[in-house]
């Protein structure tokens, strides 16, 4: 990328020309949407004469740019205070700490002389409840908290920068070579990413009883909705918490956990500018790809509040998730039950939502090796059971050929939702002459040893979520119906790439999530 030396004003075009330049493919960059080279809009810039800058310095540039507009939503969120000249003032001091910040960047990167920006130390937003007022931190060099990642990149996962159009969703035509696997999306969040970021407590006395479900959910309804969260363009506008809130949204899948085998022997997880930072128990261990996530603890304890279902999607393009025996395969399970769930066999500072519990786990294996795969539910489903207290739900996102390249069938057999990809891959995308067909072949071979998983419609939520698949709302509600219409006993309903896309889409004049709802119902 090329820059020139700016004020702080014009870094917000150039993130926008990042933003508007790259276009990321697939479920944590699934290769859905190939890659776009605007070569020209790079020749452009060279005879400008403007100054080329690395990828990584690019990289990290664009990471905090994107965090430190999460931390500006979230400090907006959270600032209720009785004297706004208190609250203008400490804004206007981060803004300018900031803007130093940037003026040292640029001056490290084009070659000026200048040293490298320092690290910086900060205030970070209160929550509302603390705001009696707002005063300046006791640290001087106050500036968004996020700021501190770049004094400790080497264990925090580098954000590549963000597409101008969705990220598309899990798993993409078998035939197209996978795009990078990290992910770009913003959350706003309350919380700063650093390397001490401390684990999230529980609301209630032990593990078991922590981020337990109210509202009511029916995981034999033919007419939930299933989301995927955290990668797509949208995010950044429609927080977790806020998914969680729309009464037309039943399942959220969080996007992604990349790396079976990382760093540490613990796995990647990636969730964009969502949470960021390590606890000093993930450093201790070397276990860098493990990050802390307060905020998205925080906010997966309300989902469950509001009786959704929060699942962690294990994969994603370039995901690195094949195992090579039965025994690692079980002993990997292990590992995420005591990391994400009810567990108790790490440390809770190496768990990436503290004390909080999700509700189960997706597959998105897209490497085409099925190998041990059967082993891995089995063992997972025995980890799950152990738990008394809760039900626990598994499921896997393959595509509409069938066999499924890299999920094996007699694993889903054992799952619980199986959100098919009815989309990028031809004549059984929704609304093709194979699709009813295939739809019907699917729930065949789900319940070919019983009851089997529930079967889900899977399908784009916006026209640029998908290379193919994408269907106007009349015609998505026909699709619906034809669906309903073949009495499938094991139909479960649809499941949509991606949340926050479909709630921003509103061709129609309902929200694309609202049109799929109502035409279950």
């Amino acid at each position: 990328m090329f820059f020139q030396p700016s004020s702080l004003s014009a870094l917000g075009a150039i993130t926008l020309l990042v933003h508007s330049s790259t276009c990321l493919a697939g479920h944590a960059r699934h290769p859905h949407h190939p890659r776009h080279n605007h070569l020209a809009v790079v020749d452009r810039r060279q005879t400008l004469g403007m100054t080329k800058v690395s990828t990584g310095e690019l990289n990290m540039l664009q990471s905090e740019m994107t965090t430190f507009r999460g931390w500006m939503d979230a400090w907006f969120d959270s600032t209720v205070t009785a004297d706004p000249g208190a609250a203008v003032a400490q804004l206007k001091e981060e803004f300018q700490a900031y803007d130093s910040w940037i003026t040292a960047w640029l001056d490290a990167t084009m070659g000026t002389g200048a040293p490298a920006p320092a690290p910086i130390f900060t205030s970070v937003p209160l929550p509302a409840s603390q705001h009696a007022s707002i005063a300046p931190s006791s640290a001087e060099t106050t500036a968004p908290a996020a700021l501190v990642t770049l004094s400790t990149s080497s264990v925090i996962t580098p954000i590549v920068t963000a597409p101008s159009v969705p990220a598309s969703s899990p798993a993409a035509p078998q035939s197209n070579p996978p795009n990078p696997s990290t992910s770009a999306a913003a959350e706003p969040s309350t919380s700063a990413a650093t390397t001490s970021a401390a684990p999230v407590a529980s609301t209630a006395p032990g593990r078991s009883g922590s981020g337990g479900s109210g509202g009511s959910f029916n995981a034999q309804s033919s007419s939930n909705v299933a989301v995927y969260y955290g990668q797509s363009g949208a995010t950044g506008e429609v927080s977790l918490s806020q998914m969680c809130s729309d009464s037309n949204a039943d399942i959220i899948i969080l996007a992604f956990l990349t790396t079976f085998f990382g760093a540490g022997g613990y796995p990647s997880v990636n969730f964009g500018a969502a949470c960021g930072g390590n606890t000093p128990q993930m450093l201790s261990k070397g276990a860098s790809g493990l990050l802390s996530c307060p905020q998205m603890a925080k906010d997966i304890a309300t989902c469950q509040g509001n009786g959704k279902k929060v699942l962690l999607s294990l994969g994603g393009a370039e995901a690195v998730t094949a195992f090579s025996s039965t025994s690692q395969a079980q002993q990997f399970a292990t590992q995420l039950w005591n990391l994400f769930g009810a567990g108790t066999g790490e440390d809770s500072g190496l768990r990436p939502f503290g004390d909080v519990m999700i509700d189960g786990f997706d597959i998105d294996n897209e490497d085409h090796s099925t190998a041990y795969y059967s082993d891995f539910v089995t063992a997972l489903r025995s980890a799950m059971d152990q738990d008394k207290t809760r039900t626990y739900y598994i499921s896997a996102a393959p595509q509409c050929p069938r066999p499924d390249a890299s999920i094996p069938l007699d694993a889903m057999q054992k799952m619980d939702f199986v959100f098919v990809q009815f989309y990028n891959n031809g004549n059984c995308n929704v609304g093709q002459p194979g699709f009813l067909d295939s739809f019907k072949a699917w729930s065949s071979d789900l319940a070919a040893n019983g009851a089997g998983p529930k079967l889900y419609i899977g399908a784009p939520g916006c026209p640029a979520c998908a290379g193919s698949g994408y269907l106007d709302p009349n015609t998505m509600k026909s699709v619906v119906n034809s669906a309903k219409s073949a009495a499938m006993s094991n139909f479960g309903g649809v499941m949509l790439w991606d949340g926050p896309e479909a709630v921003q889409n509103t061709a129609g004049g309902s929200d694309y999530l609202q049109v799929v709802k109502s035409s279950l119902t």
